[in-house]
């Protein structure tokens, strides 16, 4: 789909819809199929698999775009997580027989994946984990709660990381698909903010899961899957938030008199801008060494550890202009400046994220 495309199916699709989907539950399917029908949903599979074959660095171009556009970050979420999460590790972790199972499915919209890695009380952190998994002939039992995982109520099927070995600590998790069938039961949960994006406790109640759904080696798990996938969400969400706040930013100053506030909060605005701009550029730099073919883990982690404190403060900052002018905001406004209470999260967890998954 090329630019003028998206834009107009993010302005006419998803956010003319915002109010009634976050009215009816928060999550359309039917829209899903949409995207997936514009190839959003398995943009970076692979074409043998149903998907469309493109690289990651267009797929974050284009849900940027549908971000800033369609004002609409839950959603945004939640496509980001089923992709990052579950199918594109799939498809690299997987086994052939796998793939073909679940990934023409995911591709088309037909199911909903979600990544089941946290849990509630530790998070994701692999050394406390207490879902196991026990191998009992040719299937593995997995008993746990996971949670809260983005996706959990409208999901059809999970990448679960469970413990097989509890002896081993973090050696010994293991990944594994499992579809929601007995056994599964979902709970929701309420976050106060990002109403499009349906989240909730994962019950894995004795289920069992046959051992060829088994992503990667056992006692892989930690090593091969979580603190992977940790990288590759921040790598890919981040330039998206970024296209998101622009839009922020352009819908606050625009609503602003430039006679009605001062010289100084005028500067601050202008100055926020600039800093934006050098943000999106090293977010392209960022997506560039977590997905490129020259890796540079160091630098890598020091932007994301950047990103991981300079974005919420620069929200904050601005969330004090906008106090100091008396700004009356618009609901798309205040739907934005609610939604990005997601990066308040993010900064509060990502030290202890750092520490806990990736040493």
């Amino acid at each position: 789909m090329n630019t003028k495309e998206m834009r107009s199916f993010a302005r006419s699709k998803v956010y003319d819809s915002i109010e009634s989907r976050s009215a009816a539950g928060g999550f359309d399917r039917g829209l899903w199929r949409e995207m997936a029908d514009l190839g959003l949903v398995g943009a970076i599979i692979d074409k043998e698999y149903g998907g469309e074959g493109d690289t990651i660095e267009d797929f974050v171009e284009s849900v940027a775009l549908l971000a800033g556009e369609g004002l609409d970050l839950g959603l945004t979420l939640s496509l980001v997580d089923h992709v990052m999460l579950c199918a594109y590790p799939l498809q690299v972790f997987g086994s052939r027989a796998l793939k073909e199972r679940f990934l023409p499915s995911l591709c088309s919209g037909e199911r909903i994946g979600a990544a089941a890695i946290s849990e509630p009380g530790s998070g994701g952190d692999p050394s406390r984990m207490i879902t196991v998994a026990r191998k009992d002939r040719d299937a593995y039992v997995v008993k746990g709660i996971k949670g809260p995982v983005t996706n959990a109520p409208v999901a059809d099927v999970f990448l679960v990381l469970a413990s097989t070995d509890p002896d081993a600590g973090k050696d010994g998790l293991t990944a594994f698909m499992v579809e929601k069938l007995d056994g599964v039961k979902v709970e929701a949960v309420e976050l106060g903010f990002l109403p499009t994006s349906p989240h909730g406790n994962v019950i894995l109640d004795d289920v069992r899961v046959p051992a060829d759904h088994m992503i990667g080696e056992e006692g892989g798990g930690h090593e091969r899957i979580s603190r992977t996938l940790f990288l590759w969400e921040r790598a890919a969400l981040i330039p998206i938030i970024i296209s998101y706040i622009e839009r922020w930013h352009h819908l606050v100053v625009s609503s602003v008199d430039p006679a009605s506030i001062s010289p100084d909060l005028r500067m601050l605005m202008a100055q926020r801008k600039v800093e934006l701009t050098a943000y999106r550029m090293l977010g392209e730099k960022l997506l560039e060494l977590t997905f490129g073919e020259t890796e540079n883990g160091r630098e890598r982690m020091e932007l994301l550890l950047f990103f991981g404190k300079a974005l919420p403060s620069w929200v904050h900052s601005m969330r004090g202009a906008i106090e100091e002018s008396k700004l009356l905001e618009d609901e798309a406004i205040s739907s934005m400046t609610r939604d990005l209470r997601l990066l308040e999260v993010g900064s509060s967890m990502l030290d202890w994220q750092f520490q806990k998954l990736l040493f």
